[in-house]
């Protein structure tokens, strides 16, 4: 049973209250020590007449956090790698206690970052010494909301009823062969859209259940394969387009149907949809995939490939952040080497691999 430094006197005595001047008020007082609090803390017992209540301060919120690690950075911050591996560096004084593996962080702390704890336990502590003045409370997490999948049809219509050529596809015929493209398109289940923008590319994310999570819409330039940025990034996505205002978009790794089709090849994972596409054509002896930003390398979406063996190929300036989270995500049994490759070049940050491999390609072609 939990106890509260602060609690109701349980006995017949009763005083005047604030609000209605009934002799029906009853006030708090501390439970170790065992004295009243000052008299405007209390509540009156005329719950349907009157209702007031005056309830002590309960002092600092803070939830509880689980953690991989806490490293203490400097005498005023720690660093604070939580179980979905985001790094976060908090003020020593905004964690009121901790163990081995787990802390209690202040609401206020929590309500400025990007970890998760809205439905995490929590207590509260007393400003002045950390002690617990309040009652601990588990609460039920919210239900989670389902995501929304694409129907299979939509696909279908898209890709064999109704085809529309894109651009990045008529750029990858200036590079690799026909029979190549039209290969490493379907393999991805790639398509052409009119939505948005003419002649745009739809990336499918199909998850390793076969279900169709999601359709992000680019648009190319098909001369250069060059993303078209100006005047505004040239991105959106399917269910915008057909009007699902209550899609529920629930992200998985792009190319993450592929990972069962061969157990024994190695998976290879980049940012870019276009770079996984055109790196199955390079180095086909990989299951090619993609984050789609350079965010989503993380747990959420790298989960299903926890068994497998993996190569990460960041673009140019995102080692450090891509290295630490899969050097976090090795405690949990994951497999992932990230390579350094591009950070050796002396190309501009957001060089990725395709371009890589697409400069060497042109190089040998022209000797």
């Amino acid at each position: 049973m939990e106890t509260f430094k602060y609690s109701l006197d349980k006995s017949s005595k009763k005083y005047v209250c604030p609000n209605c001047n009934k002799k029906t008020f009853v006030f708090y007082f501390n439970t170790a020590s065992g004295e009243y609090l000052p008299s405007q803390y209390g509540r009156c017992d005329r719950e349907q007449n009157c209702s007031y209540h005056n309830a002590p301060p309960k002092g600092k919120k803070a939830y509880l956090i689980e953690f991989l690690l806490l490293k203490q950075i400097s005498s005023k911050a720690v660093k604070l790698t939580d179980i979905n591996g985001l790094i976060s560096i908090i003020p020593t004084s905004q964690i009121l206690e901790h163990n081995m593996n787990s802390c209690y962080i202040t609401e206020w702390y929590l309500k400025t970052s990007i970890i998760n704890y809205q439905c995490n336990e929590f207590k509260y502590f007393n400003s002045e010494n950390d002690s617990i003045i309040n009652e601990v409370k588990n609460i039920k997490p919210p239900d989670a909301i389902k995501p929304s999948y694409h129907k299979l049809e939509l696909l279908d219509e898209m890709y064999n009823n109704n085809p529309i050529q894109d651009n990045l596809t008529e750029y990858l015929k200036t590079v690799f062969s026909k029979d190549e493209v039209n290969n490493g398109i379907l393999n991805y289940y790639g398509t052409g859209t009119n939505h948005f923008w003419n002649n745009a590319t739809v990336f499918w994310q199909i998850d390793h259940k076969e279900n169709i999570r999601g359709a992000k819409i680019m648009l190319y330039d098909k001369h250069t394969g060059k993303r078209i940025k100006e005047p505004y990034n040239h991105i959106n996505w399917l269910h915008k387009a057909i009007k699902q205002p209550d899609f529920n978009l629930n992200q998985c790794l792009f190319g993450l149907h592929l990972i069962y089709e061969d157990y024994i090849k190695d998976i290879a994972i980049v940012e870019s949809e276009k770079t996984a596409i055109i790196m199955s054509l390079f180095l086909p002896d990989y299951i090619w995939l993609a984050t789609g930003s350079k965010g989503n390398f993380k747990y959420k979406l790298l989960e299903p490939l926890k068994r497998r063996n993996c190569f990460a190929f960041p673009d140019k300036g995102e080692f450090i952040n891509w290295n630490k989270t899969a050097s976090e995500l090795s405690k949990k049994g994951f497999n992932i080497a990230v390579s350094n490759i591009l950070e050796q070049t002396d190309f501009n940050n957001g060089f990725d691999l395709a371009d890589y491999y697409l400069i060497e390609n042109t190089i040998v072609n022209n000797n």
